[in-house]
């Protein structure tokens, strides 16, 4: 058995955070197992409306078994946010992300990273007084980022960050429409590709570049699709093109490949009726989303063709195919899990109850690309749920996230070729749920946990190794 001790506590909170009105508060005593560290780098300073809340990272003991993962640090979400639907979303997570020897958190109110060894925070750029962030593109560009925030009734900033840094780099804002009554806040669709960041905001896309935030080009439906109704209801972008999503003359649309650092249209695909989208999946490879009276995803080449399509269920096996970052008070880019390459789409299966334990389980399910026919679903998982983690030259690595009673989390890998599941390793049965609906990420070993949302979760993050 280890323990941690407490260290000298490091200067708090990072520059520019707003800080607490009177001294931080006292460390809480140590209990059993547990070595509680509330040292100032330990401490994220989060800025509510109420006031301010603390989230607290702390070591966590446990057996050193080299065949086992074990919990190494865990970030409590802030205490004073816990309770009462009017703080429930300042708890939300926009994006997370593994950069050099930290983890990057996005949140409400500002973008915070911890040290991956001892959980010791390593930097913060806080969002500006009465603002609050609304999305993240989830793609880091060589260490660079940007994320959309905005007061009580619009999102209409977008902040350019520096993850190795751990600095601000550049702002801009944009056009927006701003909220009126009790109506949702509406977040850009925001996304970074070739070094620039494409925005949709209403009918209008913008393009930044990534480096200094200049604004590059602009356009809108009435110069991509003139002489006809269009309204354009998504865009991302991903490699090297944005892609643009339209409805246009009722129940058609139309599909645009956009150059990210000019704006300028690459190609166009007519929708008809039956292949109506409401976005894309997926950029690189290209596989479009149903319409709202539609049910068909379609597989395409670089330039928008069609290639294949398939339904839900595909060759009857259901898959999920829903946001997993609902907000209650956001309207904004829907993230839906999936790993991809240029044969094959790899979705989580629907949840289904799992006998009278009060589980829900998945599986994976792989789709040829080229037909639009099931390879395989994957076999050999525990009854629980599956997040997929990551595609590499080994095949798909996952998360199995197990429950607190008897089902350990596991680490597993399945076969791209057959869908068999192999175990990497186990994780302690503290650790089940909290990888439920989490962006769940992986470095030589290190297994880190972090919910978009406080529901299932005890903790903001959770890191084992």
């Amino acid at each position: 058995m280890t323990y941690q001790h407490q260290q000298p506590p490091p200067a708090y909170p990072p520059a520019g955070w707003p800080g607490p009105a009177g001294a931080p508060p006292a460390a809480p005593k140590r209990r059993g197992r547990v070595a509680l560290l509330v040292a100032g780098g330990l401490v994220a300073v989060l800025a509510v409306a109420a006031g301010t809340a603390y989230g607290v990272s702390r070591l966590v003991g446990g057996d050193d078994d080299g065949r086992k993962l074990r919990t190494a640090w865990v970030l409590d979400f802030p205490e004073r946010q816990r309770n009462g639907l009017k703080t429930y979303d300042g708890q939300d997570m926009f994006g997370a992300w593994l950069v050099g020897d930290a983890v990057v958190r996005a949140q409400p109110d500002g973008i915070i990273a911890y040290r991956l060894d001892d959980g010791a925070q390593a930097w913060g750029v806080p969002a500006p007084q009465a603002t609050s962030l609304c999305a993240a593109a989830q793609t880091l560009a060589e260490g660079r980022g940007v994320v959309a925030l905005g007061s009580a009734d619009s999102c209409d900033t977008i902040v350019g960050f520096d993850a190795a840094a751990g600095a601000q780099t550049w702002r801009a804002t944009f056009p927006v429409e701003r909220r009126t009554g009790r109506s949702e806040i509406v977040a850009p669709d925001l996304s970074v590709a070739a070094g620039q960041v494409v925005v949709r905001s209403g009918e209008s896309v913008l393009g930044y570049s990534l480096a200094d935030g200049k604004r590059l080009w602009q356009t809108d439906a009435d110069r991509l699709l003139p002489g006809r109704d269009c309204r354009l209801t998504q865009t991302q972008a991903a490699g090297t093109q944005a892609v643009v999503t339209a409805r246009c003359d009722g129940d058609q649309g139309a599909l645009l490949g956009l150059d990210p650092a000019t704006g300028k249209p690459r190609w166009q695909q007519k929708l008809p009726a039956a292949q109506q989208s409401d976005g894309v999946l997926s950029v690189d490879p290209l596989v479009s989303l149903p319409g709202l009276s539609t049910e068909t995803f379609v597989a395409r080449d670089a330039a928008g063709k069609a290639r294949a399509t398939f339904g839900n269920l595909v060759d009857g096996t259901r898959f999920s195919d829903l946001p997993v970052n609902r907000s209650n008070t956001v309207s904004g880019p829907g993230i839906r899990p999936y790993l991809a390459d240029a044969d094959t789409l790899y979705l989580p299966t629907e949840a289904s109850p799992v006998g009278g334990k009060m589980r829900q389980a998945n599986q994976v399910v792989a789709i040829d690309l080229a037909t639009g026919k099931r390879r395989w679903v994957s076999a050999g998982h525990t009854d629980s749920e599956v997040e997929l983690v990551r595609l590499d030259e080994q095949g798909v690595l996952a998360w199995e996230v197990g429950d607190r009673r008897d089902l350990a989390p596991r680490l597993v890998r399945i076969d791209p070729a057959t869908g068999e599941v192999t175990v990497v390793a186990e994780a302690p049965l503290s650790a089940g749920t909290e990888g439920s609906d989490a962006k769940v990420l992986e470095r030589d070993g290190t297994v880190v946990l972090v919910p978009w949302k406080h529901v299932t979760a005890d903790a903001a993050i959770t890191v084992l190794r």
